[in-house]
């Protein structure tokens, strides 16, 4: 059962329509309908949860998948659920730290998702090229013996610069 038929079954269950779980959950219209071919955000999951009163864990599994239940000896795989949920880069399951980073993109507006996308390329451009870009190179190269700033010069003190 996937994550769209359970919350379905809860809902009707509980006699509801996804148009009114939505609107009581502070979703907007068709977003549930929208798991079933894009991941869900997860505070649109916590919000879901907690109108209908459930765990994540039922709401996502379909079942409790906590270490502390008894019950269910079926523990589930951190990399391999990384990785059947697409959350891989090169081969590899991301890290918390990199998945947080892409969740955190998510919930900036398109607009800001841009300017955070031109400053990563940028960053990566720049440790990709190892070229001395910046105008910060002008000012820290320790390379040069050039100093930026006022002349010393005795002709710049007397004005005949």
């Amino acid at each position: 059962m996937t994550l769209v038929d359970r919350i379905s079954q809860i809902a009707k269950d509980r006699g509801l329509t996804f148009k009114s779980l939505e609107r009581e959950a502070g979703l907007g219209n068709g977003t549930i309908r929208r798991w079933e071919v894009q991941s869900p955000r997860l505070d649109g999951l916590i919000k879901v949860a907690k109108y209908l009163q459930v765990s994540l864990d039922t709401l996502v599994f379909g079942s409790s998948q906590t270490a502390n239940d008894s019950e269910n000896k079926t523990y589930f795989n951190i990399a391999h659920l990384k990785h059947e949920q697409g959350l891989i880069c090169d081969g590899s399951p991301l890290t918390d730290e990199e998945a947080d980073l892409i969740a955190m993109f998510r919930l900036f507006p398109s607009h800001e998702q841009e300017d955070v996308f031109d400053l990563v390329y940028f960053k990566y451009k720049k440790y990709v090229e190892r070229k001395a870009e910046s105008i910060y190179w002008t000012y820290a190269d320790e390379n040069t013996n050039k100093k930026s700033g006022p002349i010393q010069s005795n002709k710049a003190k007397n004005g005949t610069t």
